[in-house]
Protein backbone atom coordinates (compact mmCIF):
# COMPACT_ATOMS: atom_id res chain seq x y z
CA UNK A 1 0.00 0.00 0.00
CA UNK A 2 1.41 3.45 -0.84
CA UNK A 3 2.70 5.38 2.13
CA UNK A 4 3.60 2.42 4.25
CA UNK A 5 7.04 1.20 5.16
CA UNK A 6 6.34 -1.96 7.08
CA UNK A 7 9.26 -3.56 8.80
CA UNK A 8 9.41 -7.20 9.64
CA UNK A 9 8.72 -6.92 13.34
CA UNK A 10 6.42 -9.17 15.31
CA UNK A 11 5.94 -6.28 17.74
CA UNK A 12 4.49 -3.94 15.09
CA UNK A 13 0.82 -3.84 15.85
CA UNK A 14 -0.44 -0.54 14.44
CA UNK A 15 -2.38 -2.36 11.70
CA UNK A 16 -5.00 -3.57 14.15
CA UNK A 17 -5.66 -0.31 15.97
CA UNK A 18 -8.80 1.83 15.61
CA UNK A 19 -7.12 4.90 14.09
CA UNK A 20 -5.40 2.92 11.35
CA UNK A 21 -8.55 0.92 10.70
CA UNK A 22 -10.55 4.11 10.14
CA UNK A 23 -7.97 6.57 8.76
CA UNK A 24 -5.72 4.22 6.84
CA UNK A 25 -2.22 2.92 6.95
CA UNK A 26 -0.30 6.19 6.66
CA UNK A 27 2.96 6.16 8.64
CA UNK A 28 1.89 9.12 10.80
CA UNK A 29 -1.34 7.35 11.69
CA UNK A 30 0.60 4.22 12.59
CA UNK A 31 3.05 6.20 14.74
CA UNK A 32 0.34 8.08 16.64
CA UNK A 33 -1.70 4.89 17.07
CA UNK A 34 1.27 3.02 18.46
CA UNK A 35 2.17 5.84 20.85
CA UNK A 36 -1.41 6.08 22.07
CA UNK A 37 -1.50 2.39 22.81
CA UNK A 38 1.99 2.01 24.22
CA UNK A 39 1.98 5.06 26.42
CA UNK A 40 -0.42 3.95 29.11
CA UNK A 41 1.71 6.07 31.37
CA UNK A 42 1.64 9.38 29.47
CA UNK A 43 5.27 10.13 30.26
CA UNK A 44 6.62 7.02 28.53
CA UNK A 45 9.44 8.10 26.21
CA UNK A 46 10.42 6.20 23.07
CA UNK A 47 13.47 6.33 20.84
CA UNK A 48 13.06 6.41 17.06
CA UNK A 49 13.96 2.72 16.85
CA UNK A 50 11.39 1.83 19.53
CA UNK A 51 8.70 3.78 17.69
CA UNK A 52 9.70 2.02 14.46
CA UNK A 53 9.44 -1.35 16.17
CA UNK A 54 5.96 -0.79 17.63
CA UNK A 55 4.52 1.08 14.64
CA UNK A 56 5.99 -1.00 11.84
CA UNK A 57 7.39 2.09 10.11
CA UNK A 58 11.00 2.28 8.92
CA UNK A 59 13.37 4.22 11.24
CA UNK A 60 14.14 6.90 8.63
CA UNK A 61 10.46 7.51 7.93
CA UNK A 62 9.71 7.63 11.67
CA UNK A 63 12.31 10.38 12.09
CA UNK A 64 10.82 12.37 9.19
CA UNK A 65 7.27 12.03 10.48
CA UNK A 66 8.24 12.81 14.07
CA UNK A 67 9.44 16.22 12.86
CA UNK A 68 6.02 16.85 11.33
CA UNK A 69 4.21 15.56 14.41
CA UNK A 70 6.35 17.81 16.61
CA UNK A 71 5.42 20.81 14.45
CA UNK A 72 1.75 19.89 14.84
CA UNK A 73 2.02 19.71 18.62
CA UNK A 74 1.22 16.00 18.80
CA UNK A 75 4.67 14.76 19.82
CA UNK A 76 7.35 16.35 21.97
CA UNK A 77 11.05 15.54 22.04
CA UNK A 78 12.16 14.64 25.56
CA UNK A 79 15.84 13.62 25.25
CA UNK A 80 15.55 11.15 28.12
CA UNK A 81 18.38 8.94 26.83
CA UNK A 82 21.98 10.16 26.81
CA UNK A 83 22.75 8.75 23.37
CA UNK A 84 19.47 9.28 21.51
CA UNK A 85 16.52 11.62 21.30
CA UNK A 86 13.30 10.30 22.77
CA UNK A 87 9.72 11.24 22.06
CA UNK A 88 6.28 11.00 23.59
CA UNK A 89 2.85 12.39 23.03
CA UNK A 90 2.58 16.00 24.19
CA UNK A 91 -0.01 15.42 26.89
CA UNK A 92 -0.09 19.15 27.69
CA UNK A 93 -1.79 19.85 24.36
CA UNK A 94 -5.57 19.73 23.99
CA UNK A 95 -5.20 18.19 20.53
CA UNK A 96 -3.53 15.12 22.07
CA UNK A 97 -6.42 14.74 24.51
CA UNK A 98 -8.80 14.99 21.54
CA UNK A 99 -6.88 12.36 19.55
CA UNK A 100 -6.72 10.10 22.61
CA UNK A 101 -10.50 10.45 23.08
CA UNK A 102 -11.10 9.72 19.39
CA UNK A 103 -8.90 6.63 19.67
CA UNK A 104 -10.89 5.42 22.69
CA UNK A 105 -14.24 6.16 21.04
CA UNK A 106 -13.23 4.30 17.88
CA UNK A 107 -12.01 1.39 19.98
CA UNK A 108 -15.40 1.17 21.68
CA UNK A 109 -17.19 1.38 18.32
CA UNK A 110 -15.04 -1.26 16.63
CA UNK A 111 -15.15 -3.69 19.54
CA UNK A 112 -18.81 -3.18 20.30
CA UNK A 113 -18.05 -2.24 23.90
CA UNK A 114 -19.75 1.18 23.74
CA UNK A 115 -22.27 1.74 26.51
Amino acid sequence: MPGTDDIDSPEAFADDLPLTAVFGDHPKTRIVSALLTESEIPTTDFSVSEIARISGVDDDRVADHLDELRSSGIVVETDELDDAATYRLDEDRAVVADVRQLHEDLFEETTGSAE
